[in-house]
């Protein structure tokens, strides 16, 4: 009968356990395709960040410090990422690594096309 509470008390704390772990900040974010006029286009480009797996991960992979990697990789003068793929790898059984890959294309949006630009330049103006 003792087996049975210790058992029951044993799975109830396991299944009322659980953890939130923040995977990302952003300042925008969208799934569909939005043009974002700018001036200042790079290569595309990709950053990782990984954790190594001994019988289980030693840490935990951060999207956000992949995110900073792969637009650090495209240079000082770029400060964000259009197109972008985020992808989880895990190549791991028993020993291996875990890692988050983003790819995208780097844009400086100090040298962002405001509207009043395009207007500007498209629009005659009649005196």
């Amino acid at each position: 009968m003792m087996y049975k509470k210790v058992v029951s008390v044993f799975f109830a704390v396991i299944f009322a356990t659980g953890c939130t772990i923040r995977v990302v900040d952003f300042t925008a974010i969208s799934t569909k395709n939005v043009k974002i006029p700018t001036l200042e286009k790079g290569p595309r480009v990709v950053g990782e960040d990984c954790v190594v797996v001994v019988l289980f991960p030693l840490g935990m992979p951060n999207m956000k410090e992949a995110i900073d990697r792969a637009i650090e990789k495209a240079g000082p003068e770029y400060d964000a990422l259009v197109d972008g793929v985020v992808y989880i790898l895990n190549h791991s059984f028993l020993i291996g690594q875990q890692c988050y890959r983003v790819e995208g294309t780097p844009i400086n949006t100090k040298k962002s096309i405001s509207l009043d630009d395009i207007q500007r330049k498209t629009i005659w103006k009649h005196s």
